[in-house]
């Protein structure tokens, strides 16, 4: 695991595309990995007008999405959450 990690870091430092928290990645920690990740984008992102978290398992159906997503008013994209798109 400590050669994982080394390797992670180096990934990380060369091309600063890694987000890594302090927690284990299970189920149970799911919670934190999002919020890591919200944290991540109001900082690094503010200007983004969405947020997509997905898994590796997941179609998207990107145009069916941005359809979808610019159907609502822009004052309530501004605060909106989803939980599951379909």
């Amino acid at each position: 695991a400590g050669g994982d990690q080394a390797a992670l870091r180096a990934e990380a430092l060369h091309h600063g595309d890694l987000l890594q928290g302090a927690f284990a990645d299970v189920y149970a920690n799911l919670t934190l990995k999002t919020l890591l990740l919200l944290r991540w984008a109001t900082s690094r992102c503010p200007a983004a007008s969405f947020l997509l978290k997905a898994d590796d398992d997941v179609f998207i159906n990107l145009p069916a999405l941005i359809t979808y997503l610019t159907s609502f008013p822009p004052a309530l994209r501004r605060r909106l959450y989803l939980g599951r798109g379909h």
